[in-house]
């Protein structure tokens, strides 16, 4: 068996919300249908942010647009909507979950097809989440940017130079 698909089997450990108004009851609910505003708003304060994949990377914002720090709700049900037009959403698993009575995180992985290339990605997922009595005032999305964006690399190479032995890597 490969390291992915191991990786992918492992036993999930994940925790039910401590109630129905806790910052991980609030976070499930958004991800189980986060492209309906209205529904969407139920569970954010007026002054909710989202973070999708980095803070501010302009080079980024041009190839995912819902890249960076989205202040309001519609910045993250703006992210889903596009995510399903770039995408086809094969696979959405959550592994993980904990919670404290300020906040929650959920790790765990996806699997998209590309619209347009049709190449399919399978990337780790991180969410964390800041709130209170049923609200989140603050989303952050983590996933493998790297992986995510080949999926729309039609042709050419990139020659990476990290190695501080000198070495350049093509890809």
């Amino acid at each position: 068996m490969c390291t992915e698909a191991r990786a992918l089997e492992r036993k999930s450990s994940t925790t039910e919300p401590a109630s129905t108004s806790s910052p991980l009851a609030a976070l499930r609910s958004i991800l189980s249908n986060p492209t309906d505003l209205d529904f969407v708003e139920q569970f954010t304060t007026d002054d909710f942010v989202y973070v999708s994949l980095n803070y501010d990377n302009p080079e980024l914002r041009r190839i995912m647009p819902w890249a960076g720090t989205n202040e309001g709700t519609k910045g993250l049900v703006q992210t889903f909507l596009d995510v399903g037009r770039y995408w086809t959403v094969n696979d959405f698993q959550i592994q993980d979950s904990f919670e404290n009575k300020d906040g929650a995180a959920i790790f765990g992985y996806f699997t998209y097809t590309s619209t347009l290339l049709g190449k399919t990605v399978t990337s780790p997922f991180a969410v964390l989440a800041r709130g209170e009595n049923g609200k989140l005032s603050y989303v952050q999305f983590m996933e493998d940017t790297f992986a995510t964006v080949r999926s729309f690399r039609e042709s050419g190479e990139y020659l990476i130079k990290a190695s501080p032995y000198g070495h350049a890597t093509s890809v």
